[in-house]
């Protein structure tokens, strides 16, 4: 991560925690203001021009060199972090190098200064920082922490120590056994979590079953519901063909009531026609009693002689 801003400050000392945290944000300003509370800063070299120094990250130790030089500040960390215009450890680094050089004069720094400063001061951190009575009183706190140590348990109170070495170990295992803590916090999190996700992934399990059941029974209903489908289709045809068949018979019907009203029409004439003869012949024959007269015996013998010729 490499990053570039302007800023109106000459030095670095002059980067107060209001000042970072107005750059940075509040998330960011926070997760840098814990690692630097916790230790895990550790300055390497520095002037009111640049700083070097390394975070113990997460997942592992990251360098970080921040320059402030012709009005622009840039800082480079070697972590993968896309926090910006800084990560977590550069505001670490800051809040730590402006606390260190607002503790100490400059006869005293802490600070390895570089070639850009004239003067060299030498670090406190050395074996005059303790004696033999920090020492034993360290080794009996220690007595007192090791049964807490690795375990779930909290330390007792760090030990009234001057300011060096022997301090800053207790500070250090305090924040191991700290860190240690909030690993386990964090792994009783992560089981509760798998757990969860576990009997989750039961459910959906059992859920994604009665599903696929479901289905399978939705399947074989379609399968039911195409088929009577196809049922009354044909039933449709079918039908079709009968509606077919009826108009053609109802047409037929029509056409046959239409040549029978043509016949009767013609018997009707006929008749007519029958009863007209019929009348012209009953006008051409003699009355009943010509014919009583004309029916003699004599008469009659004379038509049977001719019939029998």
């Amino acid at each position: 991560m490499r990053n570039r801003i302007s800023c109106s400050a000459e030095a670095l000392t002059q980067l107060d925690p209001d000042m970072v945290q107005s750059v940075v944000g509040r998330q960011v300003f926070q997760l840098g203001n814990r690692y630097y509370t916790e230790n895990r800063v550790r300055i390497l070299e520095g002037n009111h021009r640049q700083v070097s120094a390394e975070v113990n990250g997460t997942f592992g130790v990251y360098s970080q060199t921040i320059k402030l030089r012709g009005g622009t500040l840039s800082a480079k960390c070697s972590c993968p972090s896309t926090e910006q215009p800084f990560c977590r450890h550069c505001v670490a680094v800051l809040l730590q190098y402006f606390q260190e050089q607002a503790n100490t004069s400059p006869e005293s720094s802490s600070v390895v200064k570089t070639k850009d400063d004239v003067v060299e001061s030498p670090s406190p951190s050395t074996s005059s920082d303790f004696n033999f009575r920090e020492v034993t009183i360290f080794l009996d706190w220690l007595q007192m922490a090791i049964p807490s140590l690795g375990k779930n348990k909290t330390l007792p109170p760090n030990p009234s120590l001057p300011a060096g070495n022997v301090r800053n170990w207790a500070e250090t295992l305090g924040n191991l056994h700290h860190r240690f803590l909030q690993t386990e916090e964090d792994l009783a999190g992560a089981n509760a979590d798998r757990q969860s996700t576990g009997e989750r992934l039961i459910t959906l399990t059992e859920e994604l079953e009665v599903s696929r059941r479901e289905a399978k029974d939705a399947q074989g209903t379609c399968v039911d519901l195409r088929k009577e489908i196809e049922r009354y289709q044909q039933s449709l045809a079918d039908f079709s063909k009968v509606e077919k068949e009826r108009d053609r018979l109802l047409e037929q019907a029509m056409e046959t009531a239409e040549v029978l009203g043509k016949k009767c029409a013609e018997l009707d004439s006929v008749s007519l026609s029958v009863k007209s003869v019929s009348k012209s012949i009953q006008g051409l024959l003699p009355p009943a009693k010509a014919l009583k007269t004309s029916a003699s015996p004599k008469n009659l013998l004379v038509e049977r002689d001719m019939s029998s010729m």
